[in-house]
């Protein structure tokens, strides 16, 4: 597949039209639903996990990281891959929201205040325990930290060690179920393999 490829010094539009297709291809099927969602089973040891308001720090951090690796990629080739690998993944995944839409039995944050309660607040309001499975955040993060499989392999670790912790706030803060973390990773390796293997420069 042919795509026109960004040059380095128009990174700046990869923000903006990155954002443009979360709005369209997430926050549509995650407020307007053509089926009811469903629930999905639990583990054991997840029902036994505390929600963790702290950890909505970690959570929001996926913001910054995918920013912060678009920053450093400096290979050409890798990044447009990268971003179009997130395109597509995002697309897939509205048509899996809207087909086979899940919710989490997410509990209301009430005793909550302080600007962390306010961060929480915020992300309740803006989106809805809805497009749970597969987990986008996760799958949005990794895909992006695997830019470093191809340059800078010295950062690998850390942005997976990072990635982990992002994984890991999406079940603290009970806004997804162990599963969704286990699907969002593996569309992240999927689109990832997909991505440098059939886009090409236009």
């Amino acid at each position: 597949m042919r795509l026109p490829f960004f040059k380095n010094d128009q990174k700046i539009w990869i923000g903006p039209l990155g954002i443009l297709a979360f709005i369209v291809f997430y926050m549509i099927p995650n407020h307007i639903n053509l089926f009811t969602p469903s629930y999905l089973p639990m583990f054991d040891f997840e029902k036994a996990i505390p929600f963790m308001d702290w950890t909505i720090w970690i959570y929001i951090s996926d913001y910054i990281y995918i920013a912060i690796a678009f920053i450093l990629f400096s290979d050409r080739d890798n990044m447009n891959k990268i971003y179009y690998s997130q395109i597509f993944l995002l697309f897939v995944s509205m048509i899996i929201f809207f087909i086979f839409p899940t919710t989490y039995p997410r509990p209301g944050i009430v005793e909550y205040s302080g600007f962390t309660g306010m961060v929480l607040n915020l992300l309740h309001s803006s989106d809805t325990p809805g497009n749970a499975c597969p987990s986008v955040h996760v799958a949005m993060t990794f895909i992006a930290g695997f830019g470093f499989i191809k340059e800078k392999r010295p950062l690998l670790m850390i942005f997976m060690f990072w990635a982990i912790l992002i994984s890991v706030s999406t079940i603290t803060i009970k806004q997804h179920y162990v599963v969704d973390v286990i699907g969002g990773f593996l569309m992240a390796i999927i689109f990832y393999y997909l991505g440098q293997r059939f886009i090409r420069e236009k």
